[in-house]
């Protein structure tokens, strides 16, 4: 009997904690994929301003899973649960907002825990479990059967790798048209705590019943504008979340314009209404996080416990929605006029943290300044990084985007990750899109923004209002001051999405010969041609003898396309395309082949080495891979401690022919941790990557190498560790990723130089020595790696901040050098791949055309300015070949003095032996002679080469 009566005790323990968990946790929402899930928690009372702040000293996460999915979503305090419409600053209630992106039985476990500044902190045990931490559920969502442009019929918008975001069911490719004006959208009269800048009563006739307000009617007019907006076909809206100290001083998510670390429940889910409805109707949130004024307003400019909160509130509360654009902050960075200004490090912290915070990976963008030397000099050191997604550009001139666009695309490609470009803000600042009773054509920005953009490659504008028209970007209460604007961007629109397959097309302006036509390119297959006026357009089709027709579309009007005074035309040659029906104004061409036959005949053969099949395991290193055969993976047993944050390898030798080859990583990414790769040739490291954040526990993932060279049996090793991301618990720990890696792929890459610098005029070789100034190279390239060669001189300033020059001292007050220098002494991290190139022709790369008249060996000399013990360190080679003794130069005597230096850094001796470096040309003619870089901070004046080995240059 005692016994039995102890087990209905624990009967009733049991039940009364399950009990408790439901009358602490309540589910809200439609229940269907893409509509957001609410979990609402009850704790005890607090407040806004409690001593205890509940926005900084309290931590609420919710592991959400499905099958293969978990996801790990932050919470908030959210007053009384209902502050939208009772304004409530107290009340115990806690939210977490989540988008299911499946169907099925999802389970969540939340984690509630209290402690100093616990918000901030990433350690998933810091401070203490208290009220409804380890409550646990499920729910069941169903199909979405949303209709229309709701993004619920399309699904997230995802950052992809390309120029273009994609919808995560539909993969649509996404390009956007919007309004960039009133950036102070959300300085709205309605909203709590909010200056009355804002009341678009022009748009209360846009309202619909049915529609969202809150406190008994409020809103309608912001709702109604973007029910205006929608109408005409557009798809975005930008808006700052934070204008303290700036232009319009009326926007703030805290408790008041001087609080920092406490928020205003109830104006942010006021917000949420407004933005719930923006999904409603497919309008992205373009979220600017603050700007130029006060970029320093926040932990004076640095990624600390302020920026850290206020982000983890953004994200908490609006990250689930479905068209998002986190923007770092509008025209970020030095200029005369904001002297004081975050920098490189500062803006790369911010990218990194919201994307390392943000459950869905939605895309993070930089809004820039409006000259293209600001550009150059705060984009170009965030080229290829990791966390950041894209440019949001901001262009002093109309007649400036389209090169611009085209500059980025290019630029950002090259450095291995492939940038979103748009346009967002146009200038003249005072003018920027005019009303329609200011500018009722609208041709300029028509021509010039809109299609300079998307026959750019670009992803979309924006437009900007300026400050001297009538609704400006400050005061606009009427988007229809500008309606036949919105109509002129839907038809372009339109155009792409009905007419192109614009994903695979790219800017072919060289086509043809006039100077202010656009034209975008899958070439042999199909062609966009814009005139912005009539005139004669001739089309190179020389590599394609099909037959090609043609058909005109009128940007202005819209509609359907339309024959002109030619039909079709027959490849083979530069041709004729004819006229447009009309010859006033701007028109468009679609060109198309005809045939429906695709074509092959230019694919490269690729290698696909497999890691089961072509690697050997290497059983020296400290830790030892499992084979997969199920996956195809080599992996890592990270179950046992030992194996944890250790390398295990695997390597083959390559038996392919020698030359550049394009490289592809194929690995698993997994949700509990970002697995960690190397890739070595001959045993010097090429390259570090890692996997992206994702919510699957097992999603193929292939991973950008960027281009390396490879000789016929040198050794191919990769290597991978298991890693923590610390977010999901397991076993009284955390779960860790097992560094899976399925095969690596090799794409040859053509060396192309000599056919691409065959218009050029060679330095000429006499009497067996030839001496050539580095500045005046006739190619300079990335190479596919985060590093490239400038020119320095007092009249050419570098795109990176603190960079001395050397140019008063220089041969011809010139020389280049190899940017940005991150590597400066031996303190400073060595990365391999990025600021140190071990192996040839792989860092940034530099080339000149010769003409050698004299065969033979030749001694290679350089003159190079060294300030450290890490900036000297070179690789020189000849037509697309990297010999041996070409490899290391290296500088040590002479620092801070342009120096001459032929020695070669050997392991035996470090500064190197002189006059080692050496070059064979075993014909005379042309060659083209190639400089990659080893270290970064590299300075090259000149170079020589002499046949005469007692040549000593001064």
């Amino acid at each position: 009997m005692k016994r039995l009566l102890t087990l209905s005790g624990c009967f009733l323990l049991i039940l009364g904690a399950l009990n408790a968990q439901q009358r602490n946790v309540s589910v809200e929402g439609a229940l269907k994929k893409w509509h957001k899930v609410t979990l609402n928690f009850q704790g005890k009372d607090l407040s806004e301003n409690d001593a205890i702040n509940p926005f900084l000293n309290y931590r609420l996460n919710v592991i959400f899973s499905n099958k293969n999915k978990t996801y790990v979503i932050p919470g908030f305090y959210a007053a009384d649960g209902n502050a939208a419409e009772t304004s409530a600053t107290k009340g115990n209630v806690w939210k977490v907002r989540f988008m299911p992106d499946a169907i099925g039985e999802w389970s969540y476990k939340v984690s509630f825990r209290k402690g100093e500044n616990i918000a901030v902190n990433d350690e998933i045990n810091a401070g203490e479990p208290v009220d409804f931490d380890g409550v646990q559920g499920t729910f069941t969502i169903t199909e979405a059967d949303a209709t229309g442009s709701d993004f619920r019929t399309k699904g997230r918008l995802q950052y992809v790798g390309e120029r273009y975001l994609k919808h995560a069911d539909t993969h649509e490719s996404f390009i956007k048209g919007g309004a960039d004006s009133p950036e102070s959208f959300l300085g709205y009269y309605e909203f709590d705590q909010t200056p009355a800048s804002h009341k678009y009563e022009p748009h209360a006739q846009d309202w619909k019943t049915g529609n969202p307000t809150w406190q008994n009617g409020k809103g309608k007019n912001i709702i109604g504008a973007l029910n205006y907006l929608a109408s005409k076909k557009m798809n975005s809206v930008y808006f700052l979340t934070m204008n303290i100290q700036g232009d319009g001083k009326d926007v703030w998510p805290w408790t008041s314009e001087h609080e920092r670390y406490r928020f205003d429940c109830s104006k942010l889910d006021q917000w949420e209404i407004v933005f719930d409805h923006m999904d409603d109707l497919g309008l992205m949130l373009h979220i600017v996080t603050q700007e130029t004024e006060n970029e320093l307003l926040l932990d004076i400019g640095e990624t600390r416990v302020q920026r850290k909160l206020y982000y983890r509130e953004l994200i908490a509360r609006f990250a689930h929605h479905l068209g998002i654009t986190w923007n770092l902050g509008e025209e970020n960075g030095w200029q005369v006029w904001t002297p004081k200004a975050q920098n490189d490090k500062d803006r790369k912290a911010m990218a990194r943290y919201i994307k390392q915070h943000d459950p869905y990976q939605n895309y993070v963008a930089l809004h820039t300044h409006a000259t293209t030397k600001g550009q150059d000099l705060f984009l170009t050191p965030l080229l290829g990084y990791e966390y950041l997604d894209g440019p949001s550009l901001q262009t002093h001139h109309p007649h400036d985007v389209h090169d611009i666009s085209v500059k980025w695309i290019n630029e950002s490609k090259m450095f291995g990750k492939q940038w979103v470009i748009t346009q967002d803000e146009i200038g003249p600042a005072h003018t920027g899109a005019k009303p329609d009773a200011d500018d009722p054509e609208h041709n300029e920005i028509r021509a010039q923004v809109l299609w300079g953009n998307l026959m750019a490659g670009g992803a979309g504008v924006e437009w900007y209002f300026g400050y001297k028209f009538a609704h400006n970007d400050l005061n606009c209460e009427d988007w229809r001051s500008r309606d036949i604007l919105w109509d002129q961007t839907h038809y372009a629109l339109d155009f792409f999405k009905r007419y192109l397959p614009f994903e695979t097309m790219h800017t072919a302006d060289d086509l043809t010969a006039n100077t202010h036509d656009y034209v975008l390119a899958h070439p042999r297959k199909v062609y966009a041609i814009y005139i912005p006026k009539v005139e004669e357009t001739i089309l190179d089709l020389t590599d394609s003898k099909s037959k090609f027709t043609i058909k005109w579309y009128n940007p202005r009007t819209g509609g359907d396309l339309v024959y002109g005074t030619v039909k079709t035309i027959k490849g083979g040659k530069p041709i004729s395309i004819g006229f447009p029906p009309s010859n006033e104004n701007d028109w468009v061409a679609l060109v198309e082949n005809t045939s429906k036959k695709s074509s092959k005949a230019n694919e490269s053969p690729k290698t696909t080495l497999n890691a089961l099949q072509d690697f050997q395991i290497d059983n020296t290193s400290k830790v030892n891979y499992y084979t997969e055969n199920k996956r195809g993976t080599l992996a890592i047993n990270a179950a046992k401690t030992e194996n944890r944050n250790e390398f295990a390898s695997a390597f083959t030798i390559f038996k392919g022919n020698t030359g550049y080859y394009s490289a592809t990583l194929n690995t698993i990414a997994e949700n509990d941790g970002e697995s960690e790769y190397a890739v070595y040739v001959n045993k010097e490291k090429l390259k570090t990557v890692s996997n992206p954040q994702t919510p699957y526990g097992f999603k193929a993932t292939s991973l950008l190498l960027g281009k390396i060279y490879l000789k016929t049996n040198d050794t191919l090793e990769i290597a991978s560790k298991a890693m923590t991301n610390g977010k999901i618990p397991e076993d009284h720990e955390t779960a860790w990723s097992r560094g899976r890696w399925s095969s690596i792929i090799l794409n040859p890459v053509s060396y192309t130089l000599k056919e691409a610098l065959k218009d050029m005029t060679p330095f000429e070789e006499q009497n067996g020595f030839l001496e050539v100034e580095a500045e005046d190279y006739h190619f300079n390239s990335n190479n596919e790696s985060p590093r490239k060669w400038y020119l320095q001189s007092k009249d050419n300033s570098v795109p990176f901040e603190n960079t001395k020059e050397h140019s008063s001292s220089a041969s011809g007050n010139a020389y280049i050098k190899a940017l940005p220098d991150t590597r400066v002494t031996h303190k400073d991290p060595l990365i391999q791949g990025e600021n140190f190139f071990p192996v040839p022709g792989t860092g940034g790369l530099v080339s000149y055309k010769v003409k050698i008249n004299t065969p033979g060996q030749y001694y290679v000399w350089v003159r190079a300015y060294s300030s450290g013990p890490e900036d000297n360190g070179l690789h020189v080679g000849v037509d697309g070949t990297w010999p041996e003794s070409g490899q290391r130069i290296q500088l040590c005597k002479g620092k801070h003095a342009w120096t001459w230096s032929s020695a070669q850094r050997v392991p035996k001796n470090h500064c190197g032996y002189p006059q080692t470096i050496t070059l064979n040309f075993e014909t005379p003619g042309e060659h083209i002679i190639s400089f990659s870089m080893r270290e970064d901070g590299f300075e090259l004046d000149k170079w020589l080469l002499t046949q005469d080995k007692n040549v000593i240059p001064e």
